[in-house]
């Protein structure tokens, strides 16, 4: 996977990537980390530390933790507008919001809660 498509996937700027794995870089923080941890599949412990297993074993009665749990909550539409906004701009997903709350302020859309 290149760091684009990682960064993509996390909701990171590929720069962000970067420096992760850049010598005297910036560190994720840690809800990227398990963002990362779930979007390769290994442990995140493992990922955060070195220590223990870097995969689940094969087999193993364990559950995988629900990172983003919300995400098991969404709509097909719902995960497909985020899986979008995440590949945006920062400046797009700005346009993208201020779209949204003009149609929110302006009737156009009910607000959900």
């Amino acid at each position: 996977m290149t760091k684009s498509e990682l960064a993509r996937r996390v909701g990171v700027h590929p720069s962000a990537c970067i420096q992760w794995e850049t010598e005297g870089g910036t560190h994720p923080k840690v809800e990227h980390l398990a963002h990362v941890a779930a979007v390769l599949d290994v442990r995140f412990e493992w990922l955060a530390t070195g220590r223990g297993e870097m995969r689940y074993l094969p087999g193993a009665r364990e559950e995988r933790p629900a990172y983003g749990e919300a995400g098991a909550r969404l709509s097909s539409d719902e995960k497909r507008l985020l899986e979008i906004y995440r590949g945006l701009t920062p400046r797009k997903r700005k346009a993208v919001l201020e779209l949204l709350d003009g149609a929110v302020a302006g009737g156009e859309l009910k607000k959900s809660k």
